[in-house]
C-alpha cells in the first residue's frame, strides 16, 4: 500500500518536475521561467517567476487551470510581453493578479471586465506610460510603481485615486526629464497650484523640481510668461514659488515692487527686455537683489545705474559668481567723465556675470555713439578741448601768477634803475597818500 502510495505521488509531480515546477501544497504550484503543460483542475493558486513570455494569453489559463484564484507571473530581464490575449467565452474566477516585470505598456480598456472577481492588481516594475483606462471600481488594494510614467502628461489623475486602495500612490515616480524619479503625487499637486494660482492673462508652467539641499523638501520652479501683454506695471500676484517671470514687450516702467511686493521675494530670475525702464535706482538696498540670479533689462530707456549699489549687492548675493547673470544691452547708456569710467569698472569686474558686455554702449546722440563702454578710455571722456579739470584749471592759474610774479619783479627792478638814474621816483609812488 506504502508503495502504491509512493508510486501517486511520483505521477502526481512527475509533469511539473519537468517543467521545473513544484508543489507548495495541492492548491498551489510555483514554477520558474516556463509555463506548466498540462490541466491542474485543483490549482487555486499560480506563481512563475522569471517567466519568459512575448504573448500572455489568458484563454490557456482558462483551460489549464480552470478554479485558479491567484496568478503570479514575474518576468525576468530578458523578458519582453508583446502581446496580451483576453480569455474567451467565461469570465475568469481570479481574485489576485500580480503582473510585474512583464514590460507592458498599456492594457486594453475593458481589461477588469475580464475579472468581475479581482480584488488585488499589481502591475508594478511594467513600461506603463500612462494611467491605464480600465475600472478600478471592485479592487481594494492596486500596486503601480516602478513604471515608466511620462510625467510630461496630465497628471490629475493621481490626485483623484484613494490611498487605501491605491497602496504605493506615494511611491509612483516618474520616468523622464525634467521630472525624472521625483514623485508623481506632488508634480501633480503643484501643477494644480499653479494653474489655479496663475496671474490673470499670463502662462504658467511647471518647469521642473528640485530638492532643497538643506531641508530636502520637494521645491518647485514655476515659470510665469507675461511676455508681450500689454502690462503697464508688474502684476500684483504670481503664482508661490515663482522663480521666472518674463515681461518682455511690456510698457513697464516701475521696478517698486521688487522692493515692496512680497510675492516677489522668492523670484530668482526676471526679463524685462523692451519695457520702457529708465530708471532702476528704486532697487538699491532691497532684499531682491542680494537674491536674485538672472536679471535682463535689455532694450529699456537706462541710461545710468547705482553701480556702486549693485557692485555692493552682489557681492552679498548667496549665488555668485557661478548663477547670477546680468543683461544690460541696447540701453542709451551715459558717456561722460562723471558715469562712464565707474561704469566701466563695474564691468570689468564683473565680466563673467555680465553676459552681453560688449552690446553695453553709448546712446546713440552721445560724444561716443554707440561705442562699447568696455572699449571706452578715461581719457576719451575725461578730456575735451571745451573741458578743462580741475587739474588743468589749477595748472592755468599756475601759469598766471608766474607771469605776475615776473612782470612785478621786472617792474620793480625797472623803477629801480630809473630811480638810480634819474634820481627821480615812479610816477606810481607819487600818486600814494
Amino acid at each position: 500500500m506504502k508503495i502504491f502510495g509512493f508510486a501517486l505521488w511520483f505521477l502526481f509531480f512527475a509533469v511539473s518536475i519537468q517543467d521545473d515546477c513544484f508543489y507548495e501544497n495541492a492548491q498551489s504550484l510555483l514554477c520558474r521561467k516556463f509555463l506548466p503543460t498540462g490541466t491542474f483542475p485543483n490549482v487555486e493558486r499560480l506563481n512563475v517567476t522569471q517567466v519568459k513570455l512575448e504573448k500572455l494569453n489568458f484563454h490557456y489559463f482558462q483551460e489549464a487551470f480552470p478554479n485558479l484564484k491567484s496568478l503570479t507571473l514575474i518576468g525576468g530581464n530578458v523578458t519582453q510581453l508583446k502581446q496580451i490575449i483576453m480569455p474567451q467565452g467565461p469570465a475568469l474566477e481570479i481574485t489576485v493578479l500580480h503582473l510585474s516585470g512583464l514590460q507592458i505598456t498599456s492594457f486594453c480598456d475593458n481589461f477588469t471586465n475580464y475579472f468581475p472577481n479581482l480584488k488585488l492588481l499589481n502591475v508594478s516594475g511594467n513600461y506603463l506610460s500612462e494611467f491605464p483606462k480600465f475600472s478600478f471600481e471592485n479592487l481594494t488594494a492596486v500596486y503601480l510603481s516602478e513604471n515608466k510614467w511620462n510625467c510630461s502628461k496630465s497628471l490629475e489623475w493621481s490626485l483623484d485615486l484613494n490611498k487605501t486602495v491605491f497602496k504605493d500612490l506615494e511611491s509612483l515616480r516618474c520616468f523622464k526629464m525634467p521630472h525624472s524619479n521625483k514623485p508623481i503625487l506632488a508634480i501633480a499637486k503643484f501643477r494644480k497650484i499653479t494653474r489655479e494660482t496663475c496671474t490673470p492673462n499670463c502662462t504658467c508652467q511647471l518647469i521642473k523640481c528640485v530638492t532643497d539641499m538643506d531641508s530636502g523638501v520637494l521645491e518647485p520652479i514655476i515659470e510665469v510668461d507675461c511676455s508681450f501683454r500689454g502690462f503697464t506695471e508688474m502684476p500684483s500676484t504670481i503664482p508661490p514659488k515663482t522663480k521666472i517671470l518674463r515681461l518682455e514687450g511690456n510698457f513697464i516702467d516701475d521696478l517698486s515692487p521688487l522692493k515692496t511686493n512680497f510675492n516677489y521675494r522668492g523670484l530668482l530670475d526676471l526679463f524685462l527686455d523692451n519695457n520702457i525702464i529708465s530708471n532702476v535706482n528704486i532697487l538699491e538696498g532691497s532684499y531682491w537683489l542680494t537674491h536674485f540670479r538672472y536679471f535682463s533689462i535689455r532694450g529699456n530707456q537706462i541710461s545710468e545705474l547705482p553701480a556702486y549699489a549693485i557692485d555692493n549687492a552682489l557681492q552679498h548675493n548667496s549665488n555668485m559668481p557661478n548663477a547670477v547673470r546680468l543683461i544690460l544691452g541696447e540701453n542709451p547708456w551715459r558717456c561722460d567723465c562723471l558715469f562712464a569710467p565707474r561704469f566701466k569698472t563695474f564691468l570689468q569686474k564683473y565680466a563673467s556675470q555680465v553676459i552681453d558686455i560688449k552690446d553695453i554702449r553709448c546712446a546713440k546722440d552721445s560724444e561716443h555713439p554707440l561705442t562699447p563702454i568696455i572699449d571706452l578710455s578715461r581719457s576719451s571722456v575725461c578730456h575735451s578741448p571745451s573741458e578743462y579739470t580741475i587739474q588743468e584749471a589749477l595748472d592755468l592759474l599756475n601759469g598766471i601768477l608766474a607771469f605776475l610774479i615776473v612782470f612785478v619783479l621786472s617792474k620793480l627792478a625797472y623803477d629801480y634803475y630809473y630811480f638810480k638814474k634819474t634820481g627821480r621816483l615812479p610816477w606810481i609812488v607819487t600818486k600814494l597818500p
